[in-house]
């Protein structure tokens, strides 16, 4: 009889059915605390390196974005205030004698300097004073500071402008893409 054969291979690939695990159904009866990974398990895998969010520009936007979106800076009895405003310019508020002056300016990033370290940002621009237009120069350094709180920040910075004191030695926080 050629029928038990047929039937014997049919009967195995009915129970191998039957006896396979269903992961549709063993997960929806699984309890979700033991689905949850163990506080001793490998950290989650990290999203790939085209979706993760980055401090950089992209190489496309070099050259077209300034690398100061915006920076808070202050030093002794002065502070400093700067916003990007498109491309490469900037609107500069700067506060000091404790708050009793205060001018506003434009200033622009010009491209890293030759021969200044990679740390280093300059903006070039010029305050409009009570005396009339000054030219204005801000050096944002990568660098950290600590205040006079013994608060830290990541940068440094040193402001020049014509005919002033140097307002020198302050420390600041850039706003990062």
């Amino acid at each position: 009889m050629r029928l038990t054969p047929l039937a014997a291979i049919a009967s195995l690939a009915f129970l191998a059915a039957c006896t396979a695990p269903d992961k549709a159904k063993d997960a929806a009866a699984t309890p979700a605390a033991e689905v949850a990974p163990a506080a001793t398990a490998e950290p989650a895998a990290q999203p790939e390196p085209a979706t993760t969010p980055s401090a950089k520009i992209g190489a496309d936007q070099v050259g077209k974005l300034s690398p100061v979106p915006a920076f808070k800076g202050f030093g002794e009895h002065w502070s400093v205030d700067i916003q990007a405003t498109g491309e490469m310019n900037h609107k500069v508020d700067l506060t000091w004698g404790s708050g009793s002056e205060k001018a506003s300016g434009t200033a622009r990033y010009n491209g890293q300097p030759a021969d200044a370290p990679s740390t280093l940002i300059v903006l070039s621009g010029e305050l409009q004073t009570k005396d009339g237009a000054k030219p204005m120069t801000i050096e944002i350094s990568r660098k950290e500071c600590i205040d006079d709180g013994d608060n830290k920040h990541m940068q440094s910075v040193d402001i020049s402008v014509e005919g002033m004191d140097k307002f020198s030695g302050g420390c600041g926080d850039l706003a990062v893409y």
